[in-house]
């Protein structure tokens, strides 16, 4: 969007008015900054970010602070590739600063077409990945980039030799719909999209865990991709299903359960069966979001169901929304990612005006970053 230069100049503000102080906030401000600058290729300028997050240390005055600010920078340097190793604080980050590292340079090596280098780095990857033995789930993150990359790279051999190292555990986690459909493996992919569907359903009419967002996020997910590869009427009946089995899922309570499940099969509707199906289910969505008693669980629940409102083409709706919200915390915050979304500069340039501390408007840029380009949650 060419707008690097101006969201520094707010990344600038805000960070000129915070006070020393404020560690936190500053730190969190900073590895803002320092991300736009990485995305832009910018390192020069993305150094002199995390040297002020690194300066906030002297600030770190309680025996549990210190050591925050420094090891923030160093995490950020290892998350992106750009710490060696060697300097890691501990095994799991020197794990994560070897991964990175041999990411970086395979994405480097890809974009100047050095695709024996890519190679090289992507070997590196693979090695450290399969290294990996007691976190599962990191294991299988790494894994799954590797496998991505070798079918970017269209190395079939190299994708099989890949696949055979992998254990049952391995397989089930990495080699998920898109994982095969990237493989060109469309039927196992479409298979394996509803016995996800399935397993998750079976799930819920067991779980004790109110957490039920994941596994209906997941099916989501899976219903969206049988529409995307022609089948439709199957996403329309497991769609159905799991409406009709919400009733009997052991965490069901009305308020924000009922809301959420709502809002995570909203979206699914709208792409099976259009706008005024998704419309529908946002609307009980919204009734029983504001129907619960719990003040937190209640904000929480409409700013998710004002959120997939904007999702699923609402937009204008869900900032009229917005501004009816009573929380002026909320209602600023809300605007602004609202507003950020419907690329709409000067109003959002008024809401931020109106915020109250340096605090509010570190927490409201963060949340507005996700809706900038290059800042959408992956």
């Amino acid at each position: 969007m060419g707008c690097v230069a101006e969201s520094l100049r707010i990344v600038d503000r805000f960070l000129r008015r915070l006070p020393k102080g404020k560690v936190l906030a500053t730190v969190r401000m900073a590895e803002l900054g320092a991300k736009i600058c990485l995305d832009a290729d910018d390192l020069r300028r993305m150094e002199h970010y995390l040297t002020i997050a690194e300066s906030t240390e002297p600030f770190n005055t309680r025996k549990c602070d210190k050591g925050f600010s420094l090891n923030s920078v160093r995490q950020f340097r290892a998350d992106n590739g750009f710490l060696d190793p060697a300097d890691a604080i501990d095994e799991e980050q020197r794990i994560e600063a070897g991964f990175s590292r041999a990411h970086r340079q395979y994405k480097q090596s890809m974009a100047t077409n050095e695709r024996e280098r890519a190679r090289k780095a992507l070997a590196e990857m693979e090695k450290i990945a399969l290294g990996v033995g007691k976190d599962g789930w990191t294991r299988q993150s790494y894994l799954r980039r590797a496998v991505h990359a070798y079918a970017e790279l269209k190395d079939a051999d190299a994708v099989r030799q890949c696949v055979k190292q992998l254990n049952s555990a391995d397989r089930q986690k990495v080699l998920d719909a898109d994982m095969l459909l990237r493989l060109d493996m469309k039927l196992e992919a479409i298979a394996r999209a509803q016995d996800d569907i399935l397993k998750e359903l079976e799930d819920l009419r067991t779980t004790s865990d109110p957490n039920i967002h994941f596994p209906l996020m997941s099916i989501s997910r899976s219903l969206a991709f049988l529409v995307e590869h022609g089948k439709k009427d199957d996403a329309r009946r497991w769609l159905y299903r799991a409406l009709n089995e919400m009733s009997g899922w052991p965490v069901i309570e009305y308020g924000f359960v009922t809301s959420s499940v709502y809002e995570s099969l909203a979206q699914a509707a709208a792409i099976i069966d259009g706008p005024a199906a998704a419309n529908r289910l946002m609307k009980q969505a919204m009734i029983d979001a504001k129907a619960e008693k719990r003040s937190d669980f209640r904000q929480g629940a409409v700013d998710a169901s004002l959120g997939l409102m904007a999702e699923i083409g609402n937009l204008d709706e869900a900032i009229e929304a917005a501004r009816k919200l009573r929380s002026p915390t909320q209602r600023r915050k809300k605007l602004g990612t609202l507003l950020a979304k419907a690329k709409r500069w000067k109003e959002l340039r008024e809401v931020l005006s109106q915020v109250e501390s340096p605090e509010e408007a570190a927490d409201v840029a963060w949340w507005i970053k996700f809706e900038l380009p290059g800042g959408e949650v992956r």
